[in-house]
């Protein structure tokens, strides 16, 4: 497991030509727990006006605060239509490795992580055929050939030493932009004091961590109370790759 890490211990990031950060699995997930960890120390300690330094994050990552809904999510009713699957898994070094299947016309809730605490919820006629479907930001937003047999997938989920889920999910693959509900990931954050700098990043397969909701509102992050304390961190998404839980 990795030790947690001075909340200035920052590292500094090789730019691309768009000044996006280069981060590799390990700096990644450094940036993101010191930057968390420092938001709920401070917030957490005596001041409500202390957060993290703006100075660690690009200006590409910043974010307006996470919308919050103060009601208690019930899985059951949002998504009575999916069964629910909590995958066997192996485990390398923090790592848990889960593999599942989903037949795209009834669609599938998996919850996974080291304590199955975190879900990702794949509605029916969600998924685009991989084979017959391209892939990358300029698609997401295009109408897509779905997906008739199931697809099997993998998903390595871990917890850094500040308590900050991540996830990555293969294959690639981009979801419906036009289905009735779209597919979902849902991270528990049980440390999280302060939901008004959080947002789910995606990371690509260079590890450039982007923020998407800044220029697609339909992947704004949202936030709800979890039972015992913290947050269920979640939103949208158009497509599989990595997932994290930041803050601004």
């Amino acid at each position: 497991m990795r030790p947690p890490r001075s909340p200035f211990d920052m590292p500094t990031y090789p730019r691309s030509a768009n000044s996006t950060p280069v981060v590799t699995r390990s700096l990644r997930t450094r940036f993101v727990a010191a930057a968390l960890l420092a938001a709920a120390v401070a917030l957490g300690a005596c001041s409500d006006n202390v957060t993290a330094p703006s100075a660690a994050f690009p200006d590409t990552m910043h974010v307006s605060p996470a919308t919050f809904a103060n009601t208690t999510i019930d899985f059951k009713k949002l998504y009575p239509k999916l069964s629910v699957q909590v995958p066997s898994s192996t485990v390398k070094g923090d790592t848990t490795i889960q593999k599942f299947t989903v037949n795209p016309k009834d669609g599938k809730r998996i919850e996974f992580g080291k304590n199955s605490g975190n879900i990702i919820a794949i509605p029916a006629n969600t998924l685009c055929d991989p084979n017959q479907n391209t892939y990358g930001p300029s698609e997401w937003k295009k109408s897509c050939i779905l997906a008739t047999s199931s697809i099997s997938f993998e998903v390595h989920s871990w917890t850094d030493g500040a308590g900050v889920p991540h996830a990555e999910f293969f294959p690639k693959i981009r979801f419906n932009p036009s289905a009735v509900q779209p597919v979902t990931l849902y991270f528990q954050a049980p440390l999280m004091t302060n939901y008004n700098t959080v947002f789910i990043p995606y990371c690509d397969a260079l590890n450039l961590c982007i923020n998407e909701g800044l220029n697609d509102a339909a992947l704004e992050t949202y936030t709800s109370p979890l039972s015992g304390g913290g947050y269920w961190v979640y939103r949208m998404l158009r497509h599989f790759s990595g997932y994290t839980v930041t803050a601004d």
